[in-house]
């Protein structure tokens, strides 16, 4: 079954314990697919999947559609920074400000219509591991002592207890890369463009809790999708593509949590949990066999 169907055969869309929270990532499948996978946070349930052929926008909002036909109510967003994630809560900026553009487009042709981003609104949080990854590689040419201070101070800023001391590490790193002119606008200059980004998991609350800073989560279901994938020599076409990743998922959705560290989520699946009943769901029933 896909999503919308387990949704409909649960009474998933009025009754679910989701915690509104979701993590999106991408997973690679072969050279010409990818699975995207919506998990919520708190169960650890893959609420959404969908077989695509790149990583985009567009791709990006139909995983966000089925997400919401499941009954899903998103009130947070956890990624790592990927730049199709990020146009789904964040606005474009404006052609004008590019190099080579017109502010004003010319006589007679009309102004592109701006694109309203499809979670305008919706806290979003940047995996703060992707994001020291990618501040990382700026400073992989300086000396060792300089590139090891500034190291220090963006591990210091991603990874502070309060946004009072991400904002006192910041205002040292503005002032040590100052003299560093190209650093300066890279490092510096990308940490406050994405500011809000990076400090969501300090100010945003759901359900009078704080949205995660990191996507651990989904890289753990990520590591199952691989393990169930090396029993595959490889998927030669979509349409095995899309049915073996259907198993997977519905496999892991039924599966009882072993390694959790919550002990009132250990021995439960994760669709139990979304549920909140107990039951024990045989994954074999949500397998829909075809019969022509």
């Amino acid at each position: 079954m896909n999503p919308i169907e387990i949704s409909v055969a649960l009474r998933l869309r009025t009754h679910n314990r989701w915690s509104g929270i979701l993590i999106l990532d991408a997973k690679y499948l072969n050279k010409r697919s990818l699975l995207l996978l919506a998990i919520d946070y708190q169960i650890l349930d893959i609420v959404a999947w969908l077989v695509v052929e790149a990583e985009s926008e567009e791709s990006y909002c139909k995983l966000v559609d089925l997400v919401e036909d499941t009954g899903y109510v998103i009130r947070a967003v956890v990624s790592d920074g990927e730049p199709a994630i990020i146009a789904l809560t964040q606005p474009k900026k404006p052609r004008w400000l590019f190099k080579g553009t017109r502010r004003y487009p010319r006589p007679g042709i009309p102004p592109a219509k701006h694109r309203i981003p499809r979670l305008l609104g919706i806290p979003h949080q940047w995996c703060v591991i992707h994001a020291e990854r990618e501040l990382n590689q700026f400073t992989a040419k300086l000396p060792k002592e300089d590139r090891k201070s500034i190291d220090i101070l963006v591990h210091r800023i991603l990874f502070a207890n309060t946004i009072r001391q991400a904002e006192k590490w910041k205002d040292i790193l503005i002032a040590k890369t100052f003299n560093h002119p190209v650093i300066h606008k890279q490092i510096t200059a990308m940490i406050l463009a994405r500011w809000k980004l990076l400090m969501a998991h300090h100010t945003v609350r759901v359900n009078g809790r704080k949205i995660p800073r990191d996507t651990n989560a989904i890289e753990n279901v990520i590591s199952y999708v691989n393990t169930r994938l090396k029993t595959m020599r490889r998927l030669r076409n979509s349409k095995s593509a899309v049915a073996i990743t259907n198993l997977i998922v519905v496999n892991f959705r039924t599966k009882p949590l072993i390694n959790t560290k919550n002990k009132l989520k250990r021995g439960k699946s994760p669709l139990e949990l979304a549920t909140g009943k107990k039951h024990h769901f045989d994954w074999i029933e949500f397998v829909k066999k075809s019969c022509s």
